[in-house]
């Protein structure tokens, strides 16, 4: 009982990623407890108890993330008995897999109806991160609805089970107000507020037409934002996207409409995964290249040729492989400007992992939770080719390979 207003904050007055039976699901839990009627839902829908486990690594070096039940920006310790997943410890979890020398792949197997808006933009970009340096796919078995396909999208390969679903790209949110429960009830509540909207979303009083414009403006706001990530990652028109509705598109019809790549199960979308990484294709000159994410990495370029000598001199000295390792650290954690001072200091990957994780956990305290966030998702994307570090080091390895 003592969660009951913490959750109810993350379901009140917040524009939620989630499919709206989901959504009824856990009005239906609520409900009661804040002496509300609950809503007639689906009994599946109700038992969702899958807890947490650390990634597993096949043999082929495939690294399978679980991305199940509610997504929620953090958990608060609640996930691993409630069903569900943090994007804080799934980005930890790929970001980890991204850098793990004993990975070659990354398979997320997704069953999620979506959740919290907050905080799934920073993970799927992470993904995407995450998907310059190795394989990532997505099998969904069964669900990858809302925020949980905006996390698919951003992967390289989406597979999806016969009867599973995709979509459900929408935005929603709601406003609880208990005003006539508490005059039933003998309760009436006085609000003294400075800033005309400070009083917004008041659960005891009618929501306002003021309060009722701001939060369908950040609806709208984040709903294009994922019409156009979810256009752009799978090469589809802003329009075609839209035209879905957010509904959910089934197994064959989602490749039809190019929202999934391909029909199967987890363990076909494993095999194949595996089959890629351990059997790669030619191109034309002879440049081998994974059918994984069809890949090739690229060759020095002549502007590798320009480049800050010192973090060659320094790339050189630590070696070639760890520099390199250090650079794909920095950069998937978001922090490439780190690279060149981890080098210098000549730490390994292993000490560089732990300072970017205890940079990750820091940031992660000092931020201030807004349900508005008016410059959410607008980052502009770091371009790797004009990173000086990763320049450094692709001169290196234009050097050896010349040897």
């Amino acid at each position: 009982m003592t969660h009951l207003p913490h959750i109810a904050s993350r379901v009140f007055n917040t524009p939620l990623m989630i499919d709206s039976k989901k959504l009824a699901a856990i009005l239906a839990v609520l409900a009661p407890r804040l002496g509300l009627k609950p809503p007639a839902v689906e009994a599946a829908l109700l038992t969702e108890q899958r807890s947490r486990k650390p990634y597993a690594v096949t043999d082929a070096g495939v690294a399978v993330i679980e991305v199940s039940g509610s997504l929620v920006n953090r958990a608060s310790g609640m996930d691993a008995q409630s069903g569900l997943t943090s994007y804080e410890q799934l980005g930890n979890e790929i970001l980890d897999a991204a850098t793990d020398p004993q990975v070659r792949g990354i398979l997320l197997r997704l069953d999620s109806y979506g959740g919290e808006a907050n905080g799934a933009w920073d993970v799927a970009s992470l993904i995407e991160e995450a998907a310059r340096v190795k394989p990532v796919w997505a099998s969904v078995d069964d669900w990858a609805l809302s925020a949980g396909y905006l996390l698919a999208s951003a992967t390289d390969r989406i597979w999806v089970t016969r009867t599973g679903g995709v979509g459900s790209v929408g935005i929603i949110a709601m406003h609880l107000d208990q005003s006539g429960w508490d005059a039933a009830n003998g309760l009436r509540y006085t609000t003294i507020f400075a800033g005309d909207r400070k009083n917004d979303f008041n659960p005891h009083e009618p929501l306002s037409e003021d309060a009722r414009s701001v939060l369908a403006a950040e609806v709208d706001r984040l709903y294009g934002m994922f019409v156009d990530a979810v256009a752009r990652r799978r090469s589809l028109s802003a329009a075609a996207v839209r035209a879905t509705e957010a509904g959910v598109l089934y197994g064959a019809d989602s490749v039809a409409q190019g929202f999934a790549d391909r029909v199967g199960t987890f363990r076909e979308a494993l095999a194949a995964m595996t089959e890629s990484l351990v059997k790669p294709k030619f191109t034309k000159g002879g440049t081998p290249v994974s059918e994984a994410n069809e890949v090739i990495q690229p060759a020095a370029s002549p502007a590798a040729a320009i480049v800050d000598q010192s973090a060659v001199a320094a790339a050189r000295e630590q070696g070639y492989a760890e520099a390199a390792e250090i650079v794909v650290l920095c950069t998937i954690a978001g922090r490439p400007t780190l690279a060149s001072d981890f080098i210098s200091r000549h730490l390994s990957a292993a000490e560089v992992r732990k300072e970017l994780l205890a940079l990750r956990a820091e940031a992660d305290k000092e931020e201030i939770h807004s349900h508005i966030l008016p410059e959410a998702g607008t980052a502009p994307k770091q371009n790797l080719d004009e990173n000086p570090v990763v320049q450094a080091c692709l001169a290196l390895a234009g050097t050896k390979g010349a040897k």
